[in-house]
């Protein structure tokens, strides 16, 4: 009886009990109302009928990517560094300190160059 504590068969047992409870109640669920000339494949925004050609919009991320990766790395070099507080020798102060200037140098090349 130890192997249903396995998390991967706990995984499995879940699953397919909440399968077997979803197909068993789906006839409950309500149907969606067909409504002639609906807009249900229009782009929508805020409630206002957007024109065809601006629906088409190609989002731009070259800003955000560098504060996505900027955010994650301070993140972990945080984590890294508060890790390392309770026992800086453990790692090596030479570890450290090359970690410290990666993150510089991986910061320069994101906002200066």
């Amino acid at each position: 009886m130890e192997i249903l504590l396995f998390p991967p068969v706990v995984f499995v047992i879940s699953l397919l009990f909440v399968m077997g409870l979803s197909a068993l109640l789906s006839p409950l669920a309500a149907k969606p109302a067909r409504v002639p000339g609906s807009a249900k494949h229009k782009a929508y925004g805020c409630g206002e009928e957007v024109p065809e050609e601006q629906a088409r919009a190609v989002p731009d991320y070259q800003v955000f990517f560098p504060f996505a990766i900027f955010f994650t790395l301070l993140h972990v070099a945080g984590l890294m560094l508060a890790t390392w507080s309770f026992n800086p020798l453990s790692a090596g102060i030479e570890l450290v300190g090359g970690y410290i200037a990666a993150v510089v140098v991986i910061l320069a090349i994101l906002f200066v160059g």
